[in-house]
């Protein structure tokens, strides 16, 4: 009685494998939304790790013990893809969650578009061949998105040969899983390769060609707060600003300053980084052309961020009265990566409006 209903619960398993797969994808998906946020850095960075490794050991498995029949190896063959499904779908949510928190969207809409694209191709890619195809890439690109994080912090630093790291270390321990797959069934391997091959050059050329047009979040920098005010003076370990009243958080205009000809407008930003990184930041004032419909930089300000206050490092840059107009502050890297930005519309005011004081 026991034996046949354990070969019903496997026989079960096996004709439902493909919607069990994607239900465990979303509950991996959703548990991560739920929690990914109320965990630090550290705390996030080894969950990530720990779920690639267990992705890299049940995907090598479901490899080699695919169609297997025995009393051991069929149950194993069964339930190894489906617990790399929920591993899929917990580094997915962390990375959405990771990436975005570390951008604006118009920045990180891409890679929230590419999450998108491979939870559907998860359905789409039903044959078992293309599977193999499908499930390989998953996991090239996971460790690419983990590694692209993981060196910065590890070396406490962001740039461009810190993502080059990142690119060639993802590469390098992708061939080694390429080489434990052809170990463990050689002729299946073989049979996709080509393409997986394609496709991983496909992705490369992507994420670095994201990387060099700014596209991609500077990861791990978050901007925490900021804004536009009318003075900002720095007084011990504060910054006492004055400004208009923030707009009503319903509101999705962009806040209007009443501008006195002749004074300054300044910028003000705290970014999160971690303990012992360092970087510098700019501040790129840009105001937006009506005739020619594009945005025109008018000044651009670095300066030296170091890690570790909760609360973000504190930095600011002005503007020398600035014309009319729509306008913006873009705060990002050397290598112009954007961490964030402030929209504002100036108008110009014939005398001074009521400021609120505020201590940072």
């Amino acid at each position: 009685m026991a034996s046949r209903s354990y070969d019903t619960i496997l026989t079960f398993l096996k004709r439902n494998e493909r919607s069990l797969a994607t239900t465990l994808f979303i509950t991996g998906f959703i548990t991560d939304l739920l929690t990914f946020g109320l965990l630090d850095l550290p705390s996030v960075t080894f969950l990530f790790a720990l779920y690639l490794v267990a992705v890299l050991i049940t995907t090598v498995v479901a490899h080699r013990l695919h169609g297997s029949r025995g009393a051991i190896t069929r149950p194993i063959s069964i339930l190894a893809p489906l617990f790399a499904q929920f591993m899929f779908g917990s580094l997915l949510s962390g990375f959405v969650i990771f990436y975005t928190k570390s951008a604006v969207f118009s920045v990180s809409w891409p890679f929230l578009i590419l999450l998108l694209l491979i939870f559907f191709g998860n359905e789409v890619f039903r044959n078992y061949r293309e599977h193999l195809i499908f499930q390989t890439l998953l996991v090239y690109f996971s460790l690419y998105a983990f590694f692209i994080f993981a060196l910065p912090l590890y070396v406490h630093e962001i740039g461009t040969n810190i993502f080059l790291g990142s690119t060639g270390i993802t590469l390098t321990v992708f061939g080694l899983y390429l080489f434990v797959l052809s170990l463990a069934d050689r002729k299946r391997l073989m049979s996709a390769l080509t393409v997986i091959l394609i496709s991983t050059i496909l992705i490369t050329g992507a994420v670095v060609g994201s990387y060099v047009a700014g596209l991609l979040p500077p990861i791990p920098l978050t901007l925490k707060s900021g804004g536009i005010y009318h003075s900002l003076t720095h007084e011990g370990a504060a910054y006492v600003v004055q400004g208009e009243k923030a707009p009503d958080w319903w509101d999705l205009r962009s806040p209007v300053v009443h501008h006195l000809k002749g004074t300054p407008l300044y910028a003000y930003s705290a970014i999160f980084a971690p303990g012992a990184f360092t970087t510098s930041v700019v501040h790129e004032w840009q105001r937006y052309n009506e005739t020619t419909r594009s945005w025109n930089t008018k000044s651009t300000v670095a300066f030296g961020l170091s890690g570790g206050r909760a609360e973000g490092y504190r930095g600011y840059s002005l503007i020398s009265d600035p014309d009319p107009g729509t306008w913006r502050v873009l705060v990002k890297t050397l290598n112009g990566q954007t961490i964030g930005k402030f929209n504002v519309t100036i108008v110009a005011a014939d005398s001074a409006p009521v400021l609120i004081e505020q201590s940072l």
